[in-house]
């Protein structure tokens, strides 16, 4: 666990979109499949682009067109806020409806960096957290 100050927001992708750029925040843009990427203002620190759907039971889904939240997109969120400078004021996560995965996400850096997150805070996607959370233990130990 790293000593950053971070402030961590998560919103949804037309506030994201209106936000003026910081430089000294990065975003990690989450965006729903086949949308474009969020249009998001020129500027900001560092800018990590995903794009999955906001599901939950992925064991049960037999869906070929649904695009599930991988290991590989928890390691690209992993090492996207590894390398992120100490002296950063902050992450913007953003999702369609800012309610779920990038609640999730959210709640993860929070948890990893020793941030605050709302402990009444429930609707974050249970299965983005779980996968973050199971993918930076392995990294751990490895």
């Amino acid at each position: 666990m790293r000593n950053a100050n971070w402030q961590i927001i998560f919103t949804d992708r037309k506030s994201a979109e209106t936000e003026p750029a910081r430089p000294n925040w990065a975003v990690i843009s989450i965006s729903e499949p086949p949308a474009p990427e969020a249009a998001l203002q020129s500027g900001w620190h560092s800018v990590l682009r995903l794009e999955f759907h906001d599901v939950e039971a992925w064991e049960y889904l037999d869906v070929e067109s649904v695009i599930r939240f991988s290991e590989e997109d928890a390691a690209k969120i992993i090492q996207f806020v590894e390398a992120l400078p100490d002296d950063l004021k902050g992450i913007l996560v953003h999702c369609r409806a800012g309610i779920s995965r990038s609640a999730a996400v959210a709640k993860w850096i929070s948890e990893a960096h020793g941030l605050p997150f709302s402990e009444r805070y429930r609707a974050y996607n249970h299965a983005v957290l779980s996968l973050l959370e199971k993918v930076a233990m392995d990294r751990n130990e490895a």
